[in-house]
């Protein structure tokens, strides 16, 4: 069966309905943080590293978890699917007041897609972790372009906020 609507090709294998797909995506991406990492460093632009890959195959997209774990890089031109989770913890014994937001930025300029909002943390009421999530969405890459997920936070907040380590994930798959 070829899906008219995403250009997909499946196999009918005798009991999955609809059938199978017939190739893989040609890159997926799908990197996780293996260590808390202070997010609280700056008001804004706190990069989130990834230095863990499982799973990440193709030649699309590239991205080195010991030198600037934080950037991932499009070689081929191409439109893209992408999804983050980031949780954090409160990591002070002291009340914690944290409001973070979470977003994609392109080539150190542009950002794009939804922005991941909500992660309020308020230590003294007890809710000392929280996660900022992204939805799925598309968003065409030219070749070379990279991008990183940035963290911003209230200006006046000190406190420490680590992310919690291997709970925080991107997502990547070339779709077109």
């Amino acid at each position: 069966m070829y899906a008219t609507d995403t250009k997909a090709l499946f196999i009918a294998d005798g009991s999955t309905t609809g059938g199978v797909p017939a190739t893989v995506p040609a890159s997926i991406l799908n990197a996780y943080n293996g260590v808390s990492q202070d997010i609280n460093a700056l008001a804004t632009d706190n990069l989130v590293d990834w230095t863990i890959q499982s799973p990440a195959w193709g030649t699309d997209i590239t991205h080195d978890t010991g030198s600037d774990p934080h950037k991932i890089t499009f070689a081929t031109a191409g439109t893209y699917e992408l999804t983050c989770t980031v949780a954090v913890d409160a990591t002070a014994s002291t009340p914690t007041r944290w409001n973070g937001i979470m977003r994609f930025k392109v080539n150190n300029a542009t950002e794009i897609g939804p922005q991941g909002k909500g992660g309020y943390i308020r230590e003294t009421g007890g809710q000392d972790e929280t996660s900022l999530h992204i939805t799925t969405f598309a968003y065409t890459f030219s070749a070379a372009d990279y991008i990183w997920v940035k963290i911003d936070r209230e200006a006046t907040t000190t406190d420490a906020v680590d992310t919690t380590a291997r709970a925080c994930v991107i997502y990547i798959k070339r779709i077109a």
